[in-house]
């Protein structure tokens, strides 16, 4: 089969994993639920986010990264969120094995309910081999002990730099971005999902512009983009539409606005 013709099968099926898993669905009478959406309004989900400054705060944020502000949503509507965080600004996934506290943090004394893992900005787009190898020959071995029983990793699908480069236009890096991400997320044999991320910031950035989102240095996420980022991955950590979390420190009809794009992105 041409490969290109593979990539788009693997596409299909990454999007069709993220609606499978964030759909909602029954509850067990244990309070877990049976393949889907929502734990009990008491139950605490254990995530471990592994990540640079994309998932972090900038100078002009309100103080909390991407994991303290999920926390920080799921506390405002009674659920809890037990977040541990391995994120370095600068570190590709690699580095951050090569230098250990994440195979520490892997090492099957703590399990979780999900494994965000948020690699180098552009390097699953420029570099797939070397993300695919990262993510299979020292992550993926760790990830039956880490995980708990129906756990998943979650790959956090980054958005286009303002500058594409190398590629000719940020259509062109989201092209990439797009097709080895679903490779990427074929390629791995454990239950996992793409975290739509760079899917809600052009939904944005097409109504309002790369600076609705993004900081002034074309990379980063801006104040806006971390509660888009948050509402979407606390959808997919929890599994329960985003539409009704609280506004925070955004007025009412930009939260609004945002919760609206990642529940659409995660199909709610």
């Amino acid at each position: 089969m041409p490969y290109r013709h593979r990539l788009a099968i693997a596409a299909v099926l990454a999007i069709a994993v993220v609606l499978a898993w964030a759909a909602p669905q029954v509850a067990a009478s244990d309070g877990r639920v049976v393949r889907g959406v929502s734990l009990v309004d008491d139950a605490a989900v254990d995530v471990l986010f592994v990540g640079n400054s994309l998932l972090g705060a900038v100078a002009d944020t309100p103080g909390e990264n991407t994991p303290a502000l999920v926390r920080h949503l799921a506390s405002a509507v009674g659920r809890t969120l037990h977040a541990t965080e391995v994120l370095h600004s600068g570190y590709t996934l690699r580095r951050h094995w090569e230098e250990g506290p994440v195979r520490t943090a892997l090492d099957g004394e703590r399990q979780y309910d999900a494994i965000v893992l948020q690699e180098y900005s552009t390097l699953v787009a420029t570099d797939l081999s070397a993300a695919t190898a990262t993510l299979l020959d020292a992550y993926a071995p760790t990830f039956a002990r880490a995980l708990k029983p129906g756990g998943r990793v979650v790959l956090f699908k980054n958005w286009a730099l303002v500058d594409p480069s190398p590629f000719p236009s940020r259509a062109a890096a989201k092209a990439a971005i797009d097709a080895n991400y679903a490779a990427l997320s074929a390629a791995l044999a454990t239950p996992n999902l793409l975290a739509p991320i760079g899917d809600t910031f052009e939904t944005v950035v097409a109504d309002r512009g790369t600076a609705y989102l993004i900081a002034p240095d074309g990379k980063h996420p801006n104040q806006t983009a971390i509660y888009l980022d948050a509402v979407t991955l606390y959808g997919i950590l929890f599994r329960e539409s985003p539409r009704d979390l609280p506004d925070l420190y955004l007025t009412a009809p930009v939260a609004s606005y945002l919760r609206g794009v990642a529940a659409t992105a995660i199909g709610y």
